[in-house]
């Protein structure tokens, strides 16, 4: 079985230009073209792209998808690498999220609506604004 670019774009979930940019950066092998010239995706690339598509949705950068090769399983290190890069991010995210509630446990409470707060953040404090 065969399909074109859209059919395979549709098929996948992907964009028409997310198949072109596959190819553009290596990640896709161009497939053979029909005598109408049209190209002609097999299973292997659907597998591919699903794979790249899956990558992806984990945090793989194509770079490092494209490091990894047509190996069937992703390198046991670049998942340790991610997952440490994750946890990082995570913590840093959680972090963030505990300096916003405590900004808006310290907001002065208003009277309604006219007299809302907004946070203005000073390099080394914060401090609240009338809007």
């Amino acid at each position: 079985m065969s399909w074109s670019t859209r059919e395979i774009a549709e098929l996948t979930g992907v964009t028409l230009r997310t198949v072109r940019h596959y190819h553009e950066v290596g990640l896709l092998p161009e497939p053979q073209r029909g005598a109408n010239g049209y190209k002609q995706y097999d299973s292997g690339h659907r597998a591919r792209i699903l794979r790249i598509k899956r990558l992806t949705e984990l945090g793989f950068s194509l770079s490092r998808i494209a490091g990894m090769g047509e190996c069937e399983q992703v390198p046991r290190e670049a998942v340790t690498a991610l997952h440490a890069e994750l946890t990082e991010n995570i913590q840093r995210l959680e972090r963030a999220r505990e300096d916003l509630q405590q900004i808006l446990r310290d907001a002065p409470a208003g009277d309604g609506p006219a007299q809302e707060q907004e946070p203005c953040l000073a390099a080394d404090q914060t401090a609240f604004c009338a809007k």
